[in-house]
């Protein structure tokens, strides 16, 4: 069955950026922890003849909110309907700032999502500092995703707690926000807040598909709630190949299956099929 796949999570890694990236204390166990051997990063080629492989049509290219996004954006620009661009928020002191960079970059129809990182920063979900990029996020329609759970790197996970998505929740009604890298170990507060707040989602990528709670896939195999949970590889840190064929492997109906490669993302993050 043909199925439109768009991988929520992906990253163009140069070889001297991932020995930069790793090179860092708290980063220092990445590779082992995701399951990943390859640390010798990846450029636009190497990214597209894997999706080409697999099988998917598009992949989000995650970067940071400074000039990296503009050259992501170029890049998605050279390939047309195979790329969009995510902008991470790493700098969240500067408010006034990121909203104007927000602004900027939302006027491409192939930016899709802001990204909050708490673990990158040490802010959390909830920090004032925060709120400006989840306003403007809402007043634009853009998505905004937040790392949730226990993360890989050795921080404090405190900081990206699922529980403090509720106040943002209540705080932005309008604003979707995608829960990113599982959520693990708190699936089921996360099921239980996705069956109250209708613009909440959750996404698989850096967890491998074939350790989802079996509560969770049962959740998105249900006629109410599927489609609230994305997939997502985080290539090349957690490799496409073994996370879509596990993805591809979990018990859920064609529907659901749909939903879950890429018919949600597609709906809630692709502009360009909306201008």
């Amino acid at each position: 069955m043909m199925m439109d796949v768009l991988d929520i999570w992906v990253n163009l890694v140069t070889g001297q950026g991932a020995r930069e990236f790793l090179g860092q204390e708290q980063f220092a166990n990445i590779p082992g922890y995701l399951g990943s051997s390859s640390t010798g990063g990846i450029g636009t080629d190497g990214l597209l003849a894997v999706m080409d492989e697999l099988g998917v049509a598009t992949g989000i290219l995650c970067t940071g909110m400074d000039g990296t996004a503009e050259h992501a954006l170029e890049v998605a620009d050279e390939h047309p309907n195979r790329f969009l661009v995510a902008a991470g928020l790493t700098s969240p002191e500067h408010a006034t700032r990121n909203v104007r960079r927000i602004r900027t970059l939302a006027e491409h129809p192939r930016f899709s999502m802001v990204r909050v990182m708490p673990l990158a920063n040490q802010v959390a979900i909830t920090d004032p500092r925060h709120y400006p990029a989840y306003s403007v996020c809402e007043e634009l329609g853009i998505p905004v995703g937040i790392n949730v759970g226990v993360p890989g790197p050795r921080v404090r996970s405190r900081v990206q707690h699922p529980d403090l998505l509720e106040d943002v929740l209540i705080d932005f009604p309008d604003l979707v926000v995608i829960g990113a890298h599982m959520g693990h170990p708190y699936e089921e507060l996360l099921m239980n807040y996705m069956r109250k707040w209708p613009n909440l989602y959750l996404s698989c990528t850096a967890y491998a598909p074939k350790y989802m709670d079996p509560n969770l896939v049962t959740f998105m195999n249900s006629s109410t709630y599927r489609g609230r949970v994305l997939w997502g590889s985080d290539e090349p840190w957690f490799p496409m190949r073994r996370s879509l064929t596990e993805a591809r492997g979990l018990p859920l109906d064609d529907d659901a299956m749909t939903q879950f490669l890429g018919g949600t993302a597609r709906r809630l993050l692709d502009r360009t099929v909306r201008t």
